[in-house]
This record gives structure tokens, sequence and C-alpha cells, in this order.
């Protein structure tokens, strides 16, 4: 029985053997699988203010990246090669400027499968970069600063404060990219610091640099004149005192003298002069005694008095006699005011002249001032007063100084000049020395 089983099974062999040679050599062989070679969401795009990107690969396959890095210069892209999945690290710097940047990514594989990727970075909003927004000064500066600004849109401006004239900048306009902006300032002759500020306008945003100055060491602050007493004469009449300073200096009058003392100018700084004024002494019996009291620094002031003695026996005097002020409006054309009026004194006098003002509708000797002589005791003063500005009003006064005294013409007369000089001719001057015709 075993016998006959073992016969019908070697016998079936060879019919099994047959069905399995019967598959074909195609069937048999192993089919490469389709390649992958994908970016994950496409392009790419980064923000102004990003400077890395992780960007992922999904592959099953070996592959190269290749970008050209003169199209944007900060952009540095890795690894170079890589198989199967990985990923794309983006490095740059923030992009300021007011365009896009791209560039283009090109992956390939090994077997030929190509992926072109658009990279750009959004342009960023207006930026400004400056070097120093707090700069300080010493009392005495020793030199100007330089300040860097960089930009990246063009036409930013500083805006400078009104009445600040001590600060000065080299100029207050730039373009994109970096420019530099000098400021200096000028030494300052007080012992309280100052600050001012200016403003840079860019786009629609603004930046405040602020500039700062220290004030000079109290200890460093000096004060002097050149005599500590002045004594007059009981007619009156004017003496100089003599300043010597490296400070802003202030110098006052008692409440009780200023009806027959008088100083100007009542403020300077540095060396300088103060014209003092007494009026005469009617007082037979007593002489007048008063102080000029003369202050440099606010911290830790220097002062310095100088006694005024004025000696008795002046009596009242007679006033000068002043006639209107006229002008020749013909010579405004050529921005000239021609003046004149005449006096009579009843002692010799000082400077006489004319005193002119755009702003102060009654002008004083303390508004600009031209003087036209000196001594006498009477006479007809003429002048001209030049380099008027166009378009604009003048008031001016006749004055002359006489006793301590400064006495005015009645009458302030009033002009305006015309828009546009003309040049003279002979016939608008034809007499050469330009004196009034009686």
């Amino acid at each position: 029985m075993k016998t006959r089983n073992i016969i019908a099974i070697l016998a079936a062999l060879p019919i099994v053997a047959g069905l399995t040679g019967c598959k074909s050599d195609e069937e048999l062989e192993a089919k490469p699988a389709k390649e992958i070679l994908i970016v994950e969401g496409g392009n790419i795009e980064m923000r102004s203010g990003d400077e890395s990107k992780e960007v992922p690969i999904t592959a099953n396959c070996a592959w190269e990246m290749t970008y050209d890095p003169t199209v944007w210069n900060s952009l540095t892209v890795q690894p170079q090669r890589g198989v199967g999945n990985g990923s794309l690290v983006i490095n740059t710097d923030q992009n300021t400027s007011v365009f896009d940047r791209v560039d283009t990514i090109v992956l390939k594989s090994d077997g030929g499968l190509k992926q072109k990727i658009a990279l750009r970075q959004e342009s960023g909003d207006p930026t400004m970069n400056i070097s120093d927004k707090f700069v300080n000064f010493k009392a005495k500066p020793g030199g100007s600063k330089l300040l860097t600004i960089k930009s990246n849109v063009a036409g930013w401006n500083i805006v400078m404060p009104s009445g600040i004239d001590w600060m000065h900048l080299d100029k207050t306009s730039g373009d994109v990219g970096a420019s530099t902006v000098d400021i200096s300032v000028d030494a300052i002759q007080s012992d309280i610091a100052r600050a001012s500020s200016f403003t840079i306008l860019y786009g629609s945003s603004s930046a405040e640099v602020i500039v700062t100055q220290e004030g000079m060491n109290s200890d460093n602050i000096s004060l002097g004149v050149n005599t500590d007493e002045l004594r007059i004469d009981g007619n009156g009449g004017e003496q100089i005192l003599h300043v010597t300073s490296n400070a802003v200096w202030r110098a006052f009058v008692p409440s009780s003298a200023q009806s027959w003392l008088h100083i100007e100018p009542a403020i300077g700084a540095g060396n300088g002069d103060i014209h003092v004024h007494c009026s005469p002494n009617a007082n037979a019996d007593r002489d007048r005694l008063s102080l000029i009291v003369l202050v440099a620094g606010f911290q830790n002031p220097k002062q310095v008095d100088v006694l005024v003695q004025q000696g008795t026996g002046g009596g009242e005097i007679d006033s000068p006699t002043l006639t209107d002020l006229e002008v020749d409006e013909h010579h405004l054309q050529f921005m000239e005011a021609m003046l004149f009026f005449e006096f009579s004194a009843p002692m010799e006098v000082g400077e006489y002249g004319f005193c002119y003002s755009t702003s102060n509708q009654v002008p004083t000797i303390s508004d600009t001032v031209q003087e036209m002589g000196s001594g006498g005791t009477g006479g007809f003063v003429e002048g001209h007063v030049v380099n008027l500005t166009p378009q604009t009003i003048y008031y001016a006064r006749g004055f002359v100084r006489m006793g301590g005294q400064v006495f005015y013409t009645p009458n302030v007369v009033t002009f305006t000049t015309p828009a546009e000089t003309v040049e003279p001719s002979d016939d608008d001057n034809p007499n050469p020395d330009l004196s009034r015709q009686m």
C-alpha cells in the first residue's frame, strides 16, 4: 500500500515543475517605483522681517538643489544635495528695501525629475537707522559730531525747531542708503546746560534726535570791570564801563536810581562796554550815589559792584530842540532811505543820527542805529540808511544825545520799500553828494 502511494507522488512531480516553469521572464523582473520630489506648498514666501525659513521636501530619490547667488546677495540655501525626505534651510537678512526680493530654486533628481520653486521675500516698511539719537556736547565743543542715517526711502528731511540758533546742521535732507549729518553747536557762555532736538521725517514715520550741551563749570566763570567807582559831574554826562568776562553777564541799577542813572546795554556775553548815563543833579547840597551790579552765572554767580557818584550843582538844563524827521521816498526804489532833521541845543551834544526798526513802531537807540556825527550845539543832520529789505515797512526817528540823556525827533516816519531794486541812473541822482536842496 505504501509502495503504491510513493509511486503516485513521484509520478506527479514533473507536472508541478512544468506548471512553474511556464512563467515568463517579464513577469519575474522587478519594476522601479515612480520618482517623487515635492516641495511642500510649492512656491516659498517670506516676510520682510524673516531671516530664516525651513521648507520640507518629500522625496523617494536622490536630488540636488541649485540657485543663482548673484541675484540675491544675502541669500543662502542648504543643503545642496540629499536623498529621500529632507528640508531646505533658507537664510537671509531682513528686507528693508521698498522692493520685493525674488530668486528661483531648482530641484533635480538623479532620474531627471526637475522642480522649479519661486522664492519671494516681501518688501519692508520704510525704515531708518540712526547712529545716535542722543548727541551731547561740552560747553566748549572742540569740534562737530557726525550722525549716520541709513534709510530705505528717498526724500527724508530734517525739521529744525524754531528759535534755536546755537545748533547747526550741514544738511537737512537725504536719499536712500547711508548719509552723514554734521552737527555743530556754538560755545556756551553760561553755567546752565541747554538742550534741543530735531525731527527726521521719512515716509509716514519720524524719528527724533536730542542734542544737549553741558553748561560751563561755575568755577571757571570770570567777571571783571576796569574800575569799581565812577565819578560823574553834576551836569551829567556819559562814562563807559569796560567789562571783561568769558560768560553771559547782566547789569542792574537799583529802582531808586533809575530816574537819573541809565545803562546800555544791560546784558552781554564776553567782553563788552556799558554806557553809563547820568542826568543833571539839580540838588546843590547832596551828591547822588548808586551802584551798578554786574552778575555772571546762575548756579554759583560771580558778582561785581561799581559805585556811581555824581556831584552837585548841575541844575536844570534846557532840552535840545529837534525838528520833525523827514524822508525822501525817491530813494526807496534803490533800497535806501534819505532822512534829515535839524536840531539846536543849549550845550555841547554827544552823538546824533537815526534809529529805525521793522517791528518797533516807536524806535529807540536800542534798535538799529546809524550815527551821523557828534559834538556841536546844532545843525542839519542828513544821511542815507542803506541795504534795506524789499517789501518791508520801516519806522524811523532822529536822535541827539545830550547831558547823559537821549532826545528824539517829535515824530516817527514810516516808509515801505518796494518789491524790487532798480539801478540808479544819472537822472535819478543829478547831485553826486546827495545833499538836501534848500
